[in-house]
């Protein structure tokens, strides 16, 4: 399995395991648009990845992780995608940061639309994991 997938696997089941995610549909990633009777949805990607090469035999990788979360809500949506945040961080951080590899916040955005049925907020939270391979990779 690629490391990166190992990332967005183990990231998931952390999330999952906590409970203010039982409701929550835990998606892969997602096209812009999801259905409003489909929410609570977590997802988790990987989208880019910065790669230097240190030493011979040896790559540094900068892999950016992003965890999305889109609930509805309605006075306190963003309290509530703050609370979530905090539950996220904690958890991404606590699956990801090893000896072999380390994990921080890089940057939180919450997105609020109320033009639909009802408010939704989007929150996306974007983690550096910066890992030390051995090159050239191999399974």
């Amino acid at each position: 399995m690629h490391y990166r997938s190992t990332y967005r696997g183990v990231v998931r089941m952390a999330l999952a395991a906590e409970p203010a995610f039982a409701s929550f549909t835990v998606l892969s990633a997602w096209a812009q648009n999801i259905d409003e009777k489909t929410l609570p949805v977590l997802a988790v990607a990987t989208p880019t990845e910065a790669k230097d090469l240190p030493a011979l035999g040896e790559s540094a990788r900068d892999t950016q992780l992003v965890v999305v979360a889109k609930i509805k809500g309605a006075d306190e949506l963003e309290d509530d995608l703050d609370d979530l945040s905090d539950l996220i961080e904690r958890a991404v951080i606590t699956a990801l940061d090893t000896d072999a590899r380390q994990c921080e916040l890089r940057n939180t955005s919450v997105q609020i639309d109320g033009g639909g049925e009802s408010r939704v907020g989007t929150l996306t939270m974007t983690f550096s994991v910066q890992a030390w391979l051995i090159e050239p990779l191999t399974d």
